[in-house]
């Protein structure tokens, strides 16, 4: 375990009593010889795609054969090519069933190829709403960190020792809304606690720290910019921020022009990711995503389960290579994407990520699905907005929530209400309710409709 997952497992207090010691080691001592190895492979794989290639398809090899001697896949049906180890890896993986996130959850301790006390047992739901049980290596913290660190340093410059200022929707120590934590270099910031009252108070924990990058929920982070935006109209310091480090969500259009628009300087680092570890890849300029090769095996694939072609959207299946105590051989992810191009790894390079589960949308009063990706009203929003969502318990009625930004008229309220009344159809009856303030869950990830309609419509294409 490296010095920083030590220090991690502390309670807070003896944390943050060595934490200045901590901050002092340097990054490479810090987070450990797995942490520094695996930069050393990533950059390899990068510079030298032929090796990064034999490599991932040694792995891969490895994989399979660990994975034919487990309870499940050694005799479950489908899984006969596992036992053809003359085979390239790649066409092997390519011979097995697409796996389902309920196999996972009623097989995942069969799954197994090293002890349980090895692992960890986790249950999530991500972003689908849809649970899923499954176990992890316990040893992920370093490799994991030196992925996102390499991300975050190839799209904003940012390095091990930059202080970051994250907003998080977790309940702080002592009911705080925010605490420094030098252990890990963020000055955390509960996003609940996010208002215009207080943003000056709260955009200071940057400014006066020197502070040049926001870490966080891409909703969370957009919201502060227009609190910046709206509230501190002279403020200097969004010029000086130089990386928006997005994580956990969705990031829209809508993020980006307002992130664009209020922090000129800033490049945006983002990664499509899963809590099961089995794909990691990094966003680029043009909306591109790029899998790390050896993080794991990336495939996008039609309804009968064939590689789709460069311009057609297929199925996201993954294979992860980098946690092995319980392998996930061709994992359904629940996603889509359209194919865009092929890397030096012969993976799919994607774009317009689309979730099976739960899109977020309304339902019309016929039954059928209008999607959230169409209710961006960016100029309005400016002029009237601070932000918007949707709250809708029965099909073809729903109300529209206006958080208004300061000094906005009733007129432009009503502007706004009535653009998105005709963006939304007459097959949905739309209210106005104007709030003060819209809450955020718990979990610090917005949600643009609020639905409590049993069994909604949902699509992948």
């Amino acid at each position: 375990m490296s010095l920083r997952e030590t220090i991690a497992h502390l309670p807070p207090e003896q944390r943050e009593r060595i934490a200045g010691f901590a901050r002092h080691v340097p990054a490479g001592i810090r987070f450990g010889p797995v942490f520094r190895q695996t930069r050393r492979e990533i950059r390899k794989a990068w510079t030298v795609p032929s090796w990064g290639r034999e490599e991932r398809d040694r792995r891969l090899q490895s994989l399979l054969d660990a994975a034919a001697g487990t309870d499940y896949y050694g005799s479950a049906a489908g899984y006969e090519a596992l036992h053809e180890t003359t085979m390239p890896p790649m066409e092997r993986l390519s011979r097995l069933p697409i796996l389902t996130r309920e196999a996972v959850t009623a097989h995942s301790s069969r799954m197994l190829t090293v002890p349980e006390a090895q692992l960890e047992r986790v249950a999530t739901s991500g972003t689908s709403g849809e649970p899923i049980v499954f176990w992890l290596d316990r040893s992920r913290g370093a490799s994991e960190w030196a992925y996102v660190l390499s991300a975050w340093e190839r799209r904003t410059g940012y390095q091990a020792d930059d202080w970051r200022l994250r907003l998080r929707g977790a309940e702080l120590p002592g009911g705080a809304d925010w605490f420094v934590q030098g252990s890990t270099g963020e000055v955390v910031l509960r996003v609940q606690a996010l208002r215009p009252e207080l943003i000056r108070e709260h955009w200071q924990l940057a400014s006066q720290r020197g502070i040049q990058y926001l870490h966080g929920l891409p909703s969370a982070i957009a919201y502060l910019a227009r609190l910046v935006e709206t509230e501190l109209p002279d403020d200097d310091w969004r010029h000086r921020i130089r990386g928006i480090l997005a994580v956990s969500e969705e990031l829209t259009e809508a993020h980006l022009e307002i992130l664009h628009r209020v922090f000129p300087q800033a490049r945006v680092a983002n990664f499509y990711g899963l809590s099961e570890r089995t794909a990691f890849a990094v966003m680029d300029d043009d909306g591109d995503f790029h899998p790390e090769p050896l993080y794991g095996a990336v495939e996008l694939v039609d309804e009968q389960g064939r590689a789709v072609e460069v311009g057609a959207r297929g199925r996201i299946i993954t294979t992860g290579l980098r946690l092995t105590g319980q392998p996930f051989l061709r994992y359904d992810t629940g996603d889509s994407a359209l194919r865009t191009g092929t890397d030096p790894w012969g993976q799919p390079i994607f774009r317009e990520i689309r979730s099976r589960r739960r899109r977020e949308g309304l339902i019309r009063n016929d039954g059928s699905f209008l999607p959230a990706a169409i209710f961006g009203m960016h100029t309005m929003e400016v002029l009237a907005a601070r932000k918007f969502g949707f709250r809708q318990h029965e099909p073809g009625k729903a109300t529209f929530l206006v958080e208004p930004v300061t000094g906005a008229t009733d007129a432009q309220i009503q502007e706004l209400y009535r653009a998105m009344a005709a963006v939304i159809g007459d097959r949905i009856h739309l209210e106005l309710e104007v709030v003060d303030r819209l809450e955020v869950p718990a979990n610090g990830k917005e949600r643009l409709v609020d639905q409590q309609i049993p069994g909604p419509a949902t699509t992948w294409s």
